[in-house]
């Protein structure tokens, strides 16, 4: 990726899985956050997990069901930049009068938010494995026919159902956390199982309504073997630092045009007629890519986003 542009993962701990090894190959900088499981071939450094996120959910005890549910007290809270981060827990509780108080001293604001992401993290790590068993049980079990379900309405824009006030919360902390890499022009780049849904949630639907994307199908790889394969491939690398050059100037056309397929042309031409085709291993295995754009006759705000949409695909909403 071009120095101009800086990519930074979401959300801020991410599980490892095996189809990141395609990462360090079209984004060599990319800024991550709290990286649990991730090999240390990879060049990437993560941040150490701060330690009040492996409370484990004990600090949660005690508040009632809603209560972490008060943003707008949270964030007028955080506007304030009041000292004593005590004060935003008795904001929050301001719509709950009668609830009886916690026992004991009451954590801070941001360790419930480390807490809570570390949560859902270890969540996703499980979730992976539960995608992979899925994959398995429909080997195993193609043979049998399967019985139609009744399946619940799409809703546009969003593949799971996510709370709008836990995806505020969780992106507040990603900007929180990764504030040192979001200077000039950056970008997330989506990489958790619900990161699409959540950021949908949160810029997306129904703000986003004319939300504009461009899908590229970027070769990848799934192990180390094919990694160090495709990284030692003669003229390999040139060719994959023109790709991250392309996309890069994608981004920057796409923040001003509102053509977005045109703006990423350039790159789908390449990547179809020369990246992939030079694929160095016997399989090819695509790492979809979707550039995202907010509509700009339609006066919506906001720059361009990256999005990994292989985590997570057609999981079910809940």
């Amino acid at each position: 990726m071009a120095a101009e542009w800086q990519v930074v993962a979401f959300p801020v701990i991410l599980p490892w899985r095996e189809e990141f090894w395609t990462l360090p190959l079209y984004f060599p900088d990319l800024k991550v956050g709290v990286i649990p499981g991730w090999p240390g071939q990879l060049s990437y450094q993560g941040l150490p997990l701060p330690a009040e996120a492996e409370a484990g959910g004990r600090e949660l005890q005690g508040f009632q069901r809603g209560e972490l549910h008060q943003w707008q007290a949270f964030k007028e809270y955080n506007q304030a930049q009041e000292d004593r981060q005590d004060d935003l827990i008795q904001a929050i509780r301001q719509g709950h009068a009668a609830a009886a108080p916690s026992p004991g001293p009451l954590p801070d604001a941001w360790h419930l938010a480390w807490q809570m992401e570390k949560m859902l993290a270890d969540q996703e790590a499980q979730l992976v494995n539960v995608d992979r068993g899925q994959e398995w049980l429909a080997e195993i079990l193609a043979p049998e026919p399967w019985e139609e379900r009744q399946s619940l309405g799409p809703v546009p824009g969003i593949d799971e159902m996510v709370d709008p006030e836990m995806a505020e919360l969780r992106y507040h902390l990603w900007r929180r956390v990764m504030a040192a890499y979001l200077q000039g022009q950056w970008t997330p780049l989506l990489l958790g199982r619900t990161a699409r849904s959540l950021f949908l949630t949160l810029r997306g639907w129904p703000r986003w309504t004319g939300l504009r994307t461009v899908q590229i199908a970027l070769p990848g790889c799934r192990s180390e073997k094919e990694w160090l394969q495709v990284r030692n491939s003669a003229g390999m690398m040139e060719t994959l630092n023109k790709a991250g050059a392309l996309l890069a100037a994608a981004l920057t056309k796409a923040a001003g045009s509102p053509d977005l397929a045109a703006a990423a042309l350039e790159l789908t031409k390449f990547v179809e007629e020369i990246l992939t085709p030079k694929w160095p291993l016997p399989s090819l295995w695509p790492w979809p890519l979707e550039i995202w754009a907010p509509d700009a006759e339609e006066g919506e705000e906001g720059g361009p986003v990256l999005c990994w949409t292989g985590a997570g695909a057609g999981v079910l909403p809940g």
